[in-house]
C-alpha cells in the first residue's frame, strides 16, 4: 500500500505525463493545419503563375483534371501569353476540411478580350491592306499585346477546390479560371484562324 507521500508523487506524476501528452498532441494538430495551409497556398500560387505566363503544362501539374492543349501556332501563344500577363490576382481565402480544401480568388484581368482581339485584327487588316508585306500573324500579335496593354481590366471572382491525395494537393475544380482560359484563348484563336486562312 502506497503512503500518503508516494501517492502525491504519482499523482503529479500522471498529472505532468497528461499535461505534456497534451501538448504534444495540439502541437501535431497545430503542424498538420499548418502543413495543411502552407500546402495549399503553395498549390495555389503555383497554379495562379501558370495562369498568368499562361503555362498550360504548369498548371495541368497541380490539377487531378488536366486542361486542354491546343496547338494554334507560336503568334497566337505569344498574344495568349501577352493577355495573361496582365492577369493579377490575390487570395481572399483558404477554407481546410480534412483533406478538402476552397479558396476564394479574386482576380483582375482585361476587359472584353474579344474586343480587343477583334480591333487587332482591323488593325492588322489595315496595315496589310496598304500594302505590308510583313507576316500577318507576326502584325496580329504585336496589334493584340498593344490593344491589351491600354485594355480596361475588370475583376471577378473564382472559386478553386483542392482535395489531398497522399499527403500531398491538388486542384480538383476551378471553373472561373477555366473561363478565364477560354477567354483569354477563344478570341485570340478565332482572330488567328481568320488572317491565316
Amino acid at each position: 500500500m502506497l503512503d500518503k507521500d508516494n501517492r502525491l508523487l504519482i499523482t503529479r506524476a500522471m498529472s505532468l505525463i497528461m499535461s505534456l501528452t497534451m501538448a504534444l498532441f495540439c502541437v501535431s494538430c497545430g503542424e498538420s493545419k499548418s502543413d495543411d495551409s502552407t500546402m495549399t497556398e503553395s498549390l495555389l500560387n503555383s497554379y495562379m503563375k501558370a495562369l498568368c505566363d499562361y503555362n498550360i503544362g504548369a498548371m495541368n501539374k497541380c490539377c487531378m483534371a488536366k486542361h486542354d492543349l491546343y496547338d494554334d501556332g507560336e503568334a497566337a501563344l505569344k498574344s495568349c501569353v501577352s493577355i495573361a500577363s496582365r492577369i493579377e490576382w490575390k487570395c481572399d481565402n483558404i477554407s481546410i476540411d480534412g483533406s478538402s480544401a476552397i479558396a476564394q480568388v479574386i482576380i483582375t484581368m482585361p476587359n472584353d478580350i474579344e474586343s480587343i482581339c477583334s480591333a487587332a485584327l482591323g488593325d492588322t487588316v489595315t496595315i496589310l491592306d496598304g500594302g505590308s508585306e510583313d507576316d500577318p500573324a507576326g502584325l496580329l500579335a504585336s496589334a493584340i499585346k498593344k490593344r491589351v496593354q491600354k485594355a480596361e481590366s475588370v475583376t471577378v471572382s473564382a472559386e478553386v477546390a483542392m482535395t489531398k491525395v497522399d499527403n500531398k494537393w491538388y486542384i480538383v475544380n476551378s471553373l472561373g479560371v477555366n473561363r478565364i482560359l477560354s477567354d483569354v484563348r477563344t478570341p485570340v484563336a478565332s482572330v488567328f484562324s481568320i488572317i491565316q486562312s
